[in-house]
This record gives C-alpha cells, structure tokens and sequence, in this order.
C-alpha cells in the first residue's frame, strides 16, 4: 500500500514538473506524443507565457459559439450575479474512444487561456485543448434526459461513440493547423 502511494505521489510530481516547465506553444511533435500517450495521462496544460487573449468566437480556426449557448451563459451569469462568468472546456483523456470534453463554469481565464466571445457569452480554452477542438461549436442542447453545454461538429474528431461524449482525434488535421 506505501510503495503504491509513494510511486503514485512520484508519477504526480513527475507529471506536475512536465506540464509547469514548458514555456511555448506546442509543436505538432509534441501533440503527437501526448496524443500517442493519452491513457498516461489524465489530463495536461502547456503553459505559455502569453497572458490569456480575447478573440471573437467567430475568427478562422478558433471556437464558435451557438446563440443557444449565448442565451444561456448570459441567463447563468445573470442569475448567479457573476459578470465574470464564463464556460471553460477542456480536453481530457477518457471514455471509449480517448478524448472527452469537460465543460465547466469559471470566473477567471488563466495564463495560457485563450477567451472566446460573441454577444458578451464568453468561452474559455487553453492552448492545447483548442488544437484538438480548432473549428467546432459550443451549444446549449436541450434534451428529455437534461439541458447541458456541449462541443458538437468537431472536425478534427475521426470518430465518435455512440452518446457523443468520446471521440479519436485525427492527428493530420491537428498537425496541419
């Protein structure tokens, strides 16, 4: 149990150590490896010393956002009296097929964030995380089982399961961008 907990605690360090130390943009050898090693890791960020930037949600190879999701974010923020409030997505490493999004509401952009906006609805991705998600949509879809935000027509997923949630990565259509 010890030995267990300690490599554990060193695989973290070690993990920790690798995703603060790099200081540019990554390279498509570096999507690569980290696309190659995914079941490794959990989840990653590539700091940058960039501070995070505004671009509007519709520019060429960035995010857009859908006027659902634009309805939607603006009521949130409303009724949580957060102006600050915005939608982070992420890229994880999981499900069936090795990628899933994660979708959650933050009130603050980090160093390496990229912040996506259109209407005063504002989206909020790190560097990575946009080189898998480069020209998909952020939507608001309401269902019979619940209402959730959701990244749909991504194009550089390959293929996606059946409920939509995981999805493989073509890596040729990263590395071109």
């Amino acid at each position: 149990m010890l030995r267990t907990t300690l490599t554990s605690v060193a695989k973290r360090q070690y993990l920790h150590t690798w995703s603060t130390n790099v200081l540019r943009p990554p390279t498509p050898s570096l999507l690569r490896a980290n696309v190659q090693h995914a079941p490794l890791f959990r989840s990653f960020s590539v700091s940058s010393v960039i501070r995070s930037q505004v671009r509007p949600a519709e520019q060429k190879n960035g995010l857009v956002i859908s006027d659902r999701a634009i309805q939607q974010l603006k009521f949130m923020s409303d009724r949580d009296k957060d102006p600050e409030q915005m939608l982070r997505v992420m890229v994880d490493s999981g499900g069936c097929h090795g990628y899933q999004n994660k979708l959650d509401l933050t009130s603050k952009a980090e160093e390496d964030d990229i912040v996506f906006e259109k209407d005063g609805a504002r989206v909020v991705i790190d560097e990575v995380s946009l080189q898998f998600l480069r020209g998909s949509t952020v939507d608001f879809v309401e269902e019979l089982i619940g209402s959730t935000f959701q990244v749909v027509a991504n194009p550089n997923a390959k293929h996606t399961c059946g409920c939509n949630i995981s999805y493989d990565i073509d890596l040729d259509m990263i590395t071109q961008n």
